[in-house]
């Protein structure tokens, strides 16, 4: 593989950040993706060229993470926020940040610095969901704590938000 290669992983990466913010292990899997399937060789030396490719993929996202071009940590901080407003809680968030292959510490760490009430979102999503709630009906509490589970709110959410139905 050759320098010019390097180049042209670097644009590709360039063009899927100018696209939307990426992880660093979403990058590399869409770049190693997209690469592994131009490799021309035989196929004893497969296994070689696809390693040499992914030394030249690592390059390039370190070299956008020098210059500012993606940050794991600002991609996190962002996808919170988005999800959140979508309605979903911290288990949830983090499940799929953890599917996107991001250090788990990390998102726990950036959920719980997240200046989010947790438990107004909650609310929001059974209003919206449950039109009308008896609080007193166990059956329907049961099925509000479940559908609150399935958003991803804690045990600690859907208490407070108990308490406020009351």
């Amino acid at each position: 593989m050759s320098h010019n290669l390097n180049k042209l992983i670097l644009a590709k990466a360039v063009q899927l950040l100018a696209q939307r913010d990426h992880s660093s292990y979403e990058l590399t899997r869409k770049l190693t993706l997209f690469f592994s399937k131009k490799i021309k060789c035989i196929e004893d030396d497969y296994p070689e060229e696809l390693s040499q490719l992914k030394i030249q993929i690592e390059h390039v996202i370190k070299h956008c993470t020098h210059q500012h071009w993606m940050d794991d940590e600002q991609y996190i901080e962002k996808y919170i926020f988005m999800r959140a407003n979508k309605g979903y809680g911290k288990y949830k968030i983090s499940l799929e940040l953890k599917q996107r292959g991001l250090s788990s510490d990390l998102n726990k760490k950036l959920l719980n610095l997240a200046d989010i009430n947790w438990s107004e979102i909650a609310y929001q999503q059974l209003l919206k969901k449950f039109k009308l709630i008896d609080p007193k009906n166990n059956q329907q509490k049961q099925k509000v704590a479940q559908y609150l589970t399935s958003r991803g709110f804690t045990t600690c959410d859907i208490k407070t938000v108990y308490s406020l139905l009351t």
